[in-house]
């Protein structure tokens, strides 16, 4: 008898089917009422019609669920002063202590949007032809690898685009690359325990150049949450312009489509208002014409960039857009 293997029936503790639909219509009833598209998750072009969870998503589940993250991180020193993280991120669920889930995540300094940097542009002596400003179209400057930046004088002129060429030093990443890795494996650790990979997909906004999207590939792909209303152009300046930028601000990682402009006149002064459109269908004002520029270029060039941004009497204001995502 002492050598008897002792029986367990797995169906003891299981769940049973009715509290499957509860937490699944939890997780549901949570992206309705509490999650936006474009924040917590997102549809990503050229990877499906599922939507992607992002890092503040994650968070949301995790609250809701009442699990509480622990990370355990792995560094790997790399030639020439590169290094690569990995991290495991465990989930404790908070009122019992039971371990719910992990999931892993890596990221390196040897990473594309980490190794390299654009080099210095070349001014080319053009002055920027008044057009351009209305559509931004890239043939007025040159067609692709021109793009425009303010000279000495602050004067808007042509520039050559400077090549793809190595940071000098790796370590300025290195905060960075650590932060990509711990929200890797939360995201996937939350999809685990939360038995939500039905609903999200794993979060690859922080990796275009793995999955290479192009303006193409929005077509026919559409998000599974309706998608929030456009706002309305602006009018005039909003009071706000030209105050520091805000504590509290939306961020959203988003790929930028095209960028529009607009001219009008305000108690006998001229303005210029800008407007950010995404391949998801989401617009977005600004009377910077550095903005401006910068977003032109960042659809030229396909990426996935971090936009910041602030209510506004006429809609959403941007405060400041990045490549850099963390």
């Amino acid at each position: 008898m002492e050598n008897e293997i002792a029986r367990y029936d797995m169906t003891q503790d299981a769940m049973t089917p009715a509290t499957v639909v509860n937490q699944v219509q939890l997780i549901q009833h949570v992206m309705e009422k509490v999650m936006k598209d474009g924040e917590h998750y997102g549809v990503i072009p050229g990877c499906g019609k599922k939507p992607s969870l992002l890092k503040a998503g994650a968070e949301k589940l995790s609250l809701t669920f009442r699990l509480s993250p622990s990370y355990e991180v792995n560094q790997k020193d790399l030639p020439n002063g590169h290094r690569e993280y990995y991290v495991k991120c465990t989930l404790t669920h908070i009122p019992t202590g039971s371990v719910f889930g992990e999931g892993v995540g890596a990221c390196s300094t040897m990473e594309g949007k980490y190794k390299f940097r654009t080099g210095e542009v070349e001014f080319t002596g053009k002055p920027v032809p008044k057009d351009y400003w209305t559509n931004r179209d890239i043939n007025l400057i040159g067609g692709k690898g021109f793009s425009t930046k303010k000279n000495d004088k602050g004067q808007w002129e042509i520039v050559k685009a400077g090549e793809k060429v190595e940071h000098d030093n790796p370590a300025d990443y290195y905060n960075t690359v650590l932060k990509m890795a711990k929200k890797r494996a939360h995201v996937d650790a939350v999809l685990t325990a939360t038995a939500a990979s039905d609903i999200f997909t794993q979060d690859v906004e922080d990796m275009p150049e793995v999955i290479n999207v192009t303006p193409k590939d929005v077509v026919d792909v559409a998000p599974a949450m309706p998608q929030p209303s456009i706002p309305r152009q602006y009018e005039e300046p909003p009071e706000s312009l030209g105050q520091e930028p805000p504590k509290d601000y939306d961020e959203t990682f988003v790929k930028i489509e095209k960028v529009e402009s607009k001219t009008g006149t305000t108690n006998g002064k001229e303005w210029t208002a800008y407007f950010i459109h995404t391949a998801t269908g989401g617009k977005y004002g600004t009377f910077s014409a550095t903005l401006a520029d910068l977003a032109t270029t960042f659809a030229k060039e396909g990426k996935l960039v971090r936009l910041r941004s602030k209510p506004s009497k006429k809609g959403r204001e941007v405060i400041s857009i990045e490549d850099d995502a963390e």
